[in-house]
């Protein structure tokens, strides 16, 4: 599948600021399921020096620095992306005994461990062993993780903020796309099952008709690794495994590795943010 993606993010400022130091994340990957044909990023209102350079995570980042006192910024990111089918046999069994050891490699260790965003808590761990309890397979675990949070969890647009702890939505028992992300995380590496944050965006044929439109914002879901398979990618908003209707920007320990656009500024100004994000199909 091939598809058009902009995503705008605008800030206006109550008063002038100045001396502001952004890197964004707005870039999509290109592995063996998805290739990135085409990207610009455009930023008002000025036209800095961008400088791109790879993340711990080997996430793309652009760096950019407006110095002149400035009353708002707009950067958008225009991109052309295919994806691909994954051809992987997902149904072989993935053994939990496999991921013994895991924690020692470099390669998993922070998708193992506690990160800002996801704190593994004795309520996780009580949670986690009544979810799988006599599963031996790290598959259907991630399955039943998965089905849990869609069926026992609301979408509820508003009832969270970003800095929403897992032990919060787990008690509010809502929460959006990022929240169930979080809480699937935290669910899976308290199972010995690493699992990382991955930023993008999901495409619906159709509009649902409820009070989100898919194609215009942006989303959130999991990448699990399974011994046997791989990562492999689950969506706990929708309840399904993330295929070639999934754009992937980034991936990290939680949302705060992978924020589409971070940085500081100097000024008392406030800042008011707006995104707006238009996903459409190509072929």
């Amino acid at each position: 599948m091939k598809f058009s993606v902009q995503h705008s993010t605008r800030y206006d400022y109550s008063a002038p600021v100045w001396d502001s130091f952004n890197d964004a994340h707005l870039c999509p990957v290109s592995d063996e399921f998805q290739d990135c044909q085409g990207f610009a990023l455009e930023i008002e209102p000025t036209s800095p020096s961008i400088l791109r350079r790879l993340d711990f995570y080997t996430n793309q980042v652009h760096h950019f620095e407006l110095m002149d006192p400035h009353e708002f910024l707009e950067v958008t990111a225009n991109s052309v992306v295919e994806t691909f089918e994954d051809t992987r046999d997902l149904s072989v069994e993935s053994p939990f005994a496999a991921l013994k050891g895991l924690g020692q490699s470099e390669r998993y260790y922070d998708f193992l461990a506690t990160s800002p965003f996801v704190a593994l808590t004795p309520m996780m761990q009580h949670e986690a062993k009544e979810l799988l309890s006599g599963l031996g397979c790290a598959r259907k675990a991630v399955e039943t993780i998965m089905a849990f949070i869609h069926k026992d969890f609301e979408y509820a647009p508003g009832s969270t903020v970003v800095e929403s702890t897992v032990a919060e939505v787990f008690q509010q028992k809502r929460g959006v796309c990022q929240d169930f992300a979080h809480l699937m995380i935290a669910l899976c590496r308290v199972s010995e099952i690493p699992t990382r944050y991955v930023s993008g965006y999901f495409f619906s044929e159709r509009h649902s008709g409820g009070a989100v439109n898919d194609n215009s914002v942006s989303h959130a879901w999991v990448e699990c690794f399974l011994p046997q398979i791989g990562w492999v990618g689950y969506d706990p908003t929708h309840n399904r495994r993330a295929e070639s209707q999934y754009i992937k920007l980034a991936v990290g320990r939680d949302y705060g590795d992978v924020r589409p656009l971070a940085g500081t500024y100097r000024g008392e100004g406030a800042a008011e943010m707006k995104v707006s994000v238009v996903v459409e199909r190509l072929d």
